[in-house]
């Protein structure tokens, strides 16, 4: 079965040894059924437990170490299901937290009754949160792990993440003091569905804006408000996403990617990329390409 050609699938995983660094093209949410292992990314390492839930979008390389007793279920998300059937539901807790630069992991880690949040470019900090009760969820994972049919099947497949999302969003409720992040403003949710859907476009923040019927000032006060960072940011961070994602798909050449996800100027890419992943394009396609699962 080919995930990029399904709405979702789910897989259940043990892993009694270190998982190598790898990477993905598809949003991926990770529920930790049992055991405990130190979850690696780019941005920093925390120790997961049973009920923790880790958020890991697209291109993101990460690894687990030192797994003790480890299984995990993984539930995988194109990102063409996030921007198409999804669309209306970003601002879903669950959802809104897969957009945000805050929260890159999220979940019960094993020292205690907390979550652990890793914010990008940071380490790993605890703050107060629900444990997610992983064993609500599997019913549906379980579902969503069976070999994929055509026709009405999707349909069905999208109630059952649904499901699991809604089971999930608890967990994803405390990421602001006193707001959850299901009140993301209607500009912000509609100007990243401009930036994700035509990432091509050479998008201005005033044409952005003009766009959304907001100032491009207002404009960027929501964004940091609501994701972290700013719209511009959000854009490069989707071209860079879909940049990997190409990387991992394609054969294309380095040069075709770059314009394929929206970059005017391939050579200003490639030194993106290595900031945001540690690695240029090349290299990067050399070691995560058949890692990817």
């Amino acid at each position: 079965m080919h995930r990029r050609e399904v709405v979702a699938s789910a897989e259940l995983w043990r892993h009694d040894d270190p998982q190598p660094v790898h990477a993905h093209e598809f949003m991926e949410i990770v529920l930790v059924k049992s055991g405990t292992a130190v979850h690696r990314m780019r941005s920093g390492s925390c120790r997961v437990a049973a009920g923790s839930v880790l958020l890991i979008r697209p291109g993101q390389w990460h690894a687990y170490d030192d797994p003790r007793d480890f299984q995990i279920w993984n539930l995988y998300i194109p990102y063409k299901t996030i921007t198409g059937e999804f669309a209306a539901l970003r601002s879903h807790p669950v959802l809104a937290a897969l957009t945000s630069a805050r929260v890159a992991t999220a979940g019960v880690p094993a020292t205690g009754p907390t979550t652990s949040v890793v914010h990008e470019g940071g380490a790993s900090n605890p703050a107060p949160g629900p444990s997610v009760d992983i064993s609500s969820t599997e019913p549906y994972l379980i579902e969503l792990s069976q070999p994929s049919q055509a026709g009405g099947r999707s349909l069905t497949r999208l109630g059952l993440v649904l499901v699991v999302l809604d089971k999930l969003a608890p967990a994803f409720t405390f990421l602001r003091p006193g707001q959850t992040v299901a009140t993301t403003h209607p500009a912000v949710s509609a100007a990243t569905e401009l930036l994700d859907t035509m990432p091509e476009y050479q998008w201005t923040l005033a044409n952005l804006a003009e766009r959304v019927h907001v100032s491009a000032s207002y404009l960027c006060r929501l964004f940091a408000r609501d994701l972290g960072i700013s719209p511009l940011h959000y854009l490069e961070r989707h071209r860079l996403e879909r940049t990997a994602q190409l990387l991992l798909e394609d054969n294309l050449s380095i040069s075709l990617i770059s314009s394929s996800a929206g970059w005017s100027d391939s050579n200003y890419m490639t030194r993106r990329f290595r900031a945001a992943y540690g690695m240029s394009p090349s290299k990067y396609r050399a070691l995560f390409r058949h890692r990817s699962h």
